[in-house]
């Protein structure tokens, strides 16, 4: 199954330019994080499909481009909501027959997140606030690094509920690199931190930049997506993407700031009450 529909994801992703699923969702295909499927077409053969991501409470939809505006997606989108009436729906990419999708199923657009980039710069020399410097990750630091991105995140529905154990996991992806995952610390103390991610083909990602509480207001988010961008320039990426939620004007802002531009909008939608 698994093999399955990660060639109709494949398929889908060529055909529309994005993914269907995102990355939460790619763990629970390997069977890494909860979750729970729905199908159109037979096991070895899917030609659409609704992934549960139990741990977000999301559903994600996909058509195979051959079987689109046959009712398949409402179909399986009527069934997972009946199971998961709570859950959210992401389309991303927010394309037309999404939205049209969404409407015939009666939901509703609730949040929006932006997918930003800019091309990556030579290196440039960054000014540390006094008393603060830059380090590598090691296991040691795993402790710190999920403390300081639930206080940065608390309000923000996934990304501040990740635990120890799903830091963990994550580390053991076969993308993770130590060196890419730069801690601010004053003192010895773990203040902030800049996980970049490398997709390959030169797309480098500001994975997560989070800066403790007691400490913002010091530039020291600055710096840390400075040294971010300049690791991945040093290891051969050309170019960065980075998420953001859309009602995060000031985070938006500070990004446009610092060269970059909205490529892509997702929407999440729920059920309309």
């Amino acid at each position: 199954m698994r093999e399955a529909l990660l060639s109709l994801v494949a398929d889908i992703t060529k055909h529309d330019g994005v993914s269907p699923i995102n990355e939460s969702a790619s763990l629970g295909i390997d069977g890494e994080r909860e979750a729970d499927f729905y199908f159109m077409g037979s096991r070895t053969d899917p030609h659409g499909f609704v992934v549960c991501d139990e741990r977000d409470g999301t559903l994600m939809v996909g058509v195979h481009p051959d079987h689109r505006c046959r009712g398949v997606g409402t179909q399986l989108l009527d069934e997972a909501l009946r199971s998961h009436p709570d859950s959210a729906v992401w389309a991303f990419g927010t394309l037309p027959g999404a939205e049209a999708l969404a409407a015939r199923v009666g939901l509703t657009p609730v949040r929006q997140l932006l997918r930003m980039e800019r091309p990556l710069d030579p290196p440039s020399r960054v000014s540390m606030p006094e008393g603060f410097e830059i380090v590598a990750y090691t296991p040691d630091d795993a402790e710190a690094v999920v403390a300081i991105n639930a206080a940065a995140f608390a309000h923000h529905p996934e990304q501040g509920r990740l635990s120890v154990g799903e830091f963990l996991q994550l580390t053991r992806q076969p993308w993770f690199d130590p060196a890419g995952l730069l801690i601010a610390k004053s003192n010895g103390v773990a203040t902030g931190f800049h996980w970049t991610k490398r997709h390959g083909e030169g797309l480098g990602e500001v994975y997560v930049l989070a800066v403790a509480p007691d400490h913002e207001g010091r530039g020291l988010g600055r710096v840390l997506l400075e040294e971010g961008l300049n690791h991945l320039v040093q290891q051969g990426d050309d170019r960065v993407q980075l998420y953001v939620e859309a009602a995060e004007t000031r985070v938006v802002n500070m990004y446009k700031a610092a060269g970059f531009d909205v490529a892509q909008t997702d929407t999440s939608y729920r059920v309309d009450r």
